[in-house]
């Protein structure tokens, strides 16, 4: 199949139908998806309208070298006058241009023999010429100085674009390499433009890998999302296990460490000498404790003793608090008033 398709061995397994479809145009169509009888109109033409403008630019190269070499003698005449025969020569040349172009403008316009404008065509013109009968000498005698500035132009195209030797130098070589010179030109551009093709395949095929490349890199992608999903949660699991065990193990660690301080620290606090005051301080706490129990008990039967002599005995109860307190107050007195009684005897 010739037409430019870019299909994969999967694609051609896939649709084996569309392959065949493509191989029924391949023989209907050119390359460049164009009809083939399209196709070869489309080469005659381009050949004929190579030709016509390889014909084109031959005239126009002669036409511009012609007015180049008038322009040339009229900067010369300015400079230096010459002599008659030079300057009806060239008033000749410039006349039998002059008419050519008028000549193709007439024909550029489809007027050939029939009148125009001021009811000029070619025959007109030819007589309004008056060195038509001249025409044949002035081409002999203009061809030759058109050749020599055409050859050095060549010489000079030759130099730019190959650097002159002093085994090439001779007139013979280097007019030979000129006119050689637009076939090297076509077969440089001819390796230009397969350089370009092959440049434009090797893009073509970077293109096409690259898309290869990424489309193995999303189907690499997806399959790894694919089992992160599905064992992601396997691996947290084992790793918060791993971590709870960890964690678990560094606790007890800790706890071991603090148990050891706290030893450490009642070791430093309670020495030999501290334990046994505390052991004195225990006994006569002890003691303590024991005589306030034995005060607790007589106190507790004396209160059971005065409330079993019934509601009576709280009156009397008050009575006696109320005559220890008028007691207290008289002892008071009592002292004050020999205090004051001392100081006036001192007094005296």
């Amino acid at each position: 199949m010739s037409l430019p398709v870019h299909i994969t061995a999967s694609d051609v397994e896939k649709n084996p139908e569309f392959v065949k479809l493509l191989e029924a145009i391949a023989t209907h169509l050119s390359p460049n998806g164009m009809s083939k009888q399209a196709s070869q109109e489309l080469e005659w033409a381009k050949e004929r309208l190579q030709r016509e403008k390889s014909q084109y630019l031959q005239h126009l190269l002669l036409y511009d070298e012609l007015q180049e070499l008038l322009l040339e003698n009229d900067i010369k005449n300015l400079e230096m006058n010459p002599n008659s025969a030079k300057a009806q020569y060239q008033d000749a040349v410039k006349t039998c241009l002059y008419t050519a172009e008028v000549e193709n403008y007439l024909l550029t316009n489809g007027q050939d023999d029939e009148p125009g404008l001021l009811g000029l065509n070619k025959e007109a013109l030819h007589r309004s010429n008056p060195h038509r009968n001249r025409v044949q000498s002035i081409q002999q005698q203009l061809i030759p100085q058109i050749e020599e500035r055409l050859q050095q132009k060549c010489q000079a195209l030759v130099d730019f674009h190959e650097a002159p030797s002093d085994k090439d130098s001779s007139d013979k070589l280097v007019f030979a390499k000129a006119t050689k010179l637009p076939d090297v030109l076509q077969a440089e551009c001819s390796k230009l433009e397969e350089e370009k093709n092959k440049l434009k395949m090797a893009r073509a095929k970077r293109d096409k890998q690259f898309w290869q490349y990424f489309q193995a890199l999303m189907q690499c992608i997806s399959t790894l999302e694919e089992l992160i999903k599905k064992h992601r949660l396997q691996l947290q699991a084992d790793s918060d296990s791993v971590t709870s065990d960890w964690l678990s193990v560094r606790c007890q660690a800790m706890c071991l460490k603090i148990r050891v301080f706290k030893a450490q620290l009642l070791c430093d606090t309670y020495s030999a000498e501290v334990i046994e005051t505390h052991k004195q301080i225990k006994r006569h706490l002890s003691h303590a404790y024991h005589e306030n129990e034995k005060e607790l008990n007589r106190v507790t039967q004396a209160l059971q003793s005065y409330q079993a002599l019934g509601m009576g005995f709280d009156k009397m109860v008050q009575e006696y608090e109320q005559l220890q307190a008028d007691i207290e107050n008289k002892r008071w007195a009592l002292s004050e008033f020999k205090a004051s009684m001392a100081t006036s005897d001192d007094w005296r």
